[in-house]
């Protein structure tokens, strides 16, 4: 069961239902549950993730 977040679901879901490409760069600090937020609410339909870390160096992607 996922707590909390109501917002950010509403942003995410919203983005979903649109007839229009869209792209969605959720950013904040460490540990707060970015990624947990997007798999949770993206489950049944996410095809393709990508993560990186903001302004980091391609050695710091790695």
């Amino acid at each position: 069961m996922f707590v909390g977040r109501e917002k950010e679901k509403e942003i995410l879901n919203k983005a979903l239902v649109t007839k229009e490409a869209e792209l969605i760069a959720v950013i904040g600090r460490r540990r707060v549950g970015k990624t947990f937020l997007v798999r949770n609410t993206y489950r049944q339909v996410l095809k393709f993730e990508l993560t990186g870390i903001q302004h980091g160096t391609r050695a710091e992607q790695n």
